[in-house]
């Protein structure tokens, strides 16, 4: 369960904005964990902490999964970015390699991935976004794995 520490002089918002952004990552999280255990991976729930200067400190959730030798952190970044309202990254372990990036806009999770066949200098913000979803999910896992082989 992610916690909260709230620092001094932050305003009532600021506790507001942060739990709606730890309940945003909590629900995440347990979606992901959901799929990826359906998938057959095995699921490790941990935690960061994070200093934001609206906000204040606080720990969030983040998740580690693996399937045979392939090993996966999805973690938070940032509460708000422009325009959105979350950033988490996908990364395959050890090498931490920024494969995807999941944005909260439009009401839900974008994932964007730069998928075989884009030009070479794209990036995954110019990407063009998948909701995120069980489906999309697994396509870039795999193309991920694929990658790294």
């Amino acid at each position: 369960m992610p916690s909260t520490n709230a620092s001094e002089g932050l305003s009532v918002d600021a506790d507001r904005l942060r739990e709606e952004w730890l309940k945003r990552l909590d629900d995440l999280i347990n979606t992901v964990d959901a799929w990826a255990k359906e998938e057959d991976w095995v699921t490790r729930r941990i935690t960061k902490k994070i200093h934001d200067s609206t906000i204040g400190t606080y720990h969030a959730p983040a998740l580690i999964f693996q399937k045979e030798t392939a090993r996966m952190i999805l973690e938070p970044i940032a509460r708000s970015a422009p325009g959105t309202e979350g950033v988490v990254d996908l990364y395959l372990m050890p090498a931490y390699d920024d494969v995807a990036s999941l944005f909260h806009y439009d009401g839900g999770w974008q994932l964007h991935y730069v998928f075989a066949g884009s030009p070479p200098v794209a990036r995954n913000q110019e990407e063009e976004a998948k909701p995120l979803s069980r489906e999309t999910l697994h396509a870039v896992l795999q193309k991920m794995i694929a990658n790294a082989a």
